[in-house]
């Protein structure tokens, strides 16, 4: 069975479109999203829609912001936070769809753990908020930082995560590979755990502007990029008034 992983949408509907599409061509079984379906883009209530068909969601730091409040985040953060949740909070003269998409973010589950495949946003010791870059592993000696070693401690071999924005993969031993390190495919290795950031779909940070996701069958995993139109999503975002500008401006570089 072929599952399919994505994460950190960010109400891009063009390029979650286009990532479906991809994946229904590759004949993924089942797909799963890492969380952050929401926030910075221009179309959240459509993701929404989108994200009540799969076969798992997560909940992520954006979705806690929308429905908590956007502690510790940045000013244009704090901004499309606010944006996104008066857009979908539902309200007297609301419609229907307004309360299905806000029922399902509230009851999004932080984490699962499938067999010796842990599922979470961000970290496995932290599921909605814990960052883990490339840097908490040594680039000469591969050695983990405390916090990934912590990370280590918790999954029973491999680990799924988004969150950073930023593909690659960790291991308890070497340095952090990003997938042109891998050309592509990461096998997972009988003798030493590994955490996999997927990537992102909607709003990519490894300067690489194409949508990112994973296809995983239990022993490899093989990274995919989209191309989409963002020109068109930052025209959207541009449009809103709400919506700080830059959530539109990184999608054309991906930054």
């Amino acid at each position: 069975m072929t599952t399919a992983l994505i994460s950190d949408i960010h109400s891009n509907l063009e390029a979650l479109e286009a990532v479906m599409a991809d994946i229904a061509d590759r004949g993924a079984d089942r797909i799963v999203c890492l969380g952050d379906v929401i926030n910075y883009g221009p179309n959240p209530a459509e993701c929404l829609r989108i994200a009540r068909t799969l076969d798992l969601v997560l909940l992520g730091n954006h979705e806690e912001a929308v429905l908590h409040g956007a502690i510790g985040f940045n000013v244009h953060a704090r901004e499309a936070a606010e944006w996104t949740r008066d857009a979908l909070k539902p309200s007297l003269f609301g419609n229907g769809e307004q309360l299905e998409n806000w029922v399902f973010i509230r009851n999004l589950p932080k984490r699962e753990q499938e067999g010796s495949v842990y599922l979470v946003h961000a970290s496995p010791r932290d599921p909605t908020s814990e960052y883990l870059l490339p840097s908490e592993s040594d680039p000469l000696l591969g050695e983990p930082s405390e916090k990934l070693k912590g990370c280590f401690e918790r999954i029973d071999r491999v680990c799924f995560v988004g969150h950073t924005h930023l593909p690659g993969v960790f291991r308890e031993r070497g340095p952090f590979a990003t997938p042109d390190d891998l050309d592509g495919e990461f096998v997972l290795p009988d003798d030493e755990k590994a955490i996999v950031n997927v990537g992102s779909v909607g709003q990519p940070r490894d300067r690489n502007p194409r949508s990112c996701y994973v296809t995983f069958d239990g022993e490899v995993v093989r990274y995919h990029r989209v191309e989409y139109d963002r020109e068109t999503t930052c025209r959207k975002v541009k449009a809103i008034k709400g919506l700080p500008d830059r959530g539109g401006e990184r999608l054309l570089k991906g930054i």
